[in-house]
């Protein structure tokens, strides 16, 4: 009896016997090979704009300051009462019930990195960055 890739030659073992429907490597295949030609029905995936209305974002906004730990101490004094999270792993990290923001540094301390979220309120992030900003503009370097 001779055997070819690990299948038996003679008439009594066919390739696709019930052994190999067994074998793992052959399942995946064949689901591999079956979601090929018929993929499963999938739901469609949420709107990055639906996303976005629902959890709207300033975005990272930049700016150079003077002082950066003294800046990140002076936000961490005026918010962090009213803070529900804090984290200072990386930066400043503040959440609220509707509203979070992220204040970091870059660059040796030099800059100032902040990103604002609101929970689907944007007029909320509008002013909540307006204020953040107003108090990292009063430390910037005007030189």
């Amino acid at each position: 009896m001779n055997t070819l890739s690990g299948f038996k030659a003679d008439e009594s073992r066919h390739p696709y016997s019930a052994d190999l429907k067994h074998n793992l490597a052959y399942r995946i295949v064949r689901a591999y090979a079956s979601e090929l030609i018929s993929p499963r029905v999938r739901k469609p995936p949420v709107l990055l704009v639906e996303r976005i209305g629902a959890f709207p974002s300033s975005g990272e906004i930049r700016r150079q300051v003077k002082d950066g730990p003294a800046l990140l101490a002076s936000i961490k004094q005026r918010y962090a009462r009213d803070a529900l999270d804090l984290n200072e792993s990386s930066g400043l990290n503040l959440v609220f019930a509707d509203w979070r923001f992220s204040l970091r540094l870059s660059g040796e301390g030099c800059v100032a990195c902040l990103t604002v979220e609101s929970r689907g309120d944007s007029s909320l992030l509008q002013r909540k960055t307006t204020e953040l900003l107003e108090q990292i503009d009063a430390g910037r370097a005007f030189e």
